[in-house]
């Protein structure tokens, strides 16, 4: 991912669920984040949506549903952020 993207917080705890384990469905999301964040399926439906169009996550079709993988390793976000806050005006 050459260019820099711009994750919200829900759309970092989605991220943070697929590069703890993936390919995931969906349904595997909605199953796990549904009752911890109160998020309805239209609502993780919705941000995996714009995780997609951002390039944040890629999908292979996996029988009856996709499977979403994150575009990116974990390692690179990070420092992306890293770098994002050092050079922020709240960084001194």
């Amino acid at each position: 991912m050459s260019r820099s993207i711009t994750l919200s917080a829900g759309e970092w705890r989605i991220m943070e669920r697929l590069w703890g384990r993936s390919p995931r469905t969906l349904t595997e999301l909605v199953r796990e984040l549904g009752p911890e964040t109160g998020w309805s399926k239209s609502t993780i439906v919705t941000m995996v949506g714009r995780l997609e169009a951002k390039g944040a996550l890629t999908y292979t079709e996996g029988g009856r549903a996709r499977q979403y993988a994150p575009a990116v390793p974990r390692a690179a976000r990070l420092i992306a952020v890293m770098a994002f806050i050092a050079t922020s005006p709240f960084a001194s």
